[in-house]
């Protein structure tokens, strides 16, 4: 990462379009924002053209970022973004879940604090885009019901049960030996 200085000498070069900043500014970011959008992506192909779209919104909304709020943050949302934006076209090219409403079920805590965090990573790469981007939100950026529903258009009905499902899969997942769940055996 750059320090406070050398990001905001990048930020100014890539206000003026200059390409050695945005290569800078994108070397700089580009594991973080990887990790970032790992959690909302399937398979690693998608993560890495995530990525590049995020990027690609940066560079050209790059005079929308005001400093009110830390370069990272500002990074994060519009990636996160770009991610939901990629799962929501995606709906038409694959088969959609019926959902309703399920009973609230809680990931045992014991094996989740057993497990690393790459494995968990990699089984929440495994679930079903919708719990996946339900479970992201609410878990990891910490979105409320409603926040959810808005982000991805859907009902908080909805938001509630993929939520539920996630769950139930991870718990399922987790009962599982971790050879045999992480690589689909």
């Amino acid at each position: 990462m750059l320090n406070k200085s050398e990001l905001e000498e990048t930020i100014r070069g890539c206000r003026k379009g200059d390409r050695y900043a945005q290569n800078r500014l994108y070397r700089a970011f580009y594991t973080w924002a990887s990790i970032i959008c790992q959690r909302y992506t399937h398979d690693v192909e998608t993560t890495r053209e995530c990525v590049q779209d995020g990027f690609f919104k940066v560079f050209t909304k790059i005079d929308q970022y005001g400093g009110d709020q830390s370069f990272e943050a500002w990074l994060k949302k519009i990636l996160i973004h770009t991610c939901i934006d990629r799962y929501r076209a995606s709906l038409h090219e694959t088969q959609t879940v019926a959902l309703q409403e399920a009973a609230n079920e809680q990931v045992m805590a014991e094996n989740l604090i057993n497990a690393d965090a790459d494995y968990l990573l990699r089984l929440v790469r495994l679930l079903p885009p919708a719990y996946r981007a339900t479970f992201n939100l609410f878990a990891i950026e910490g979105y409320d019901y409603q926040e959810i529903a808005d982000t991805l258009g859907v009902s908080i009905g909805s938001v509630k049960s993929n939520l539920s499902k996630a769950r139930l899969r991870l718990r399922e997942m987790l009962g599982k030996p971790q050879m045999e769940t992480a690589y689909g055996k």
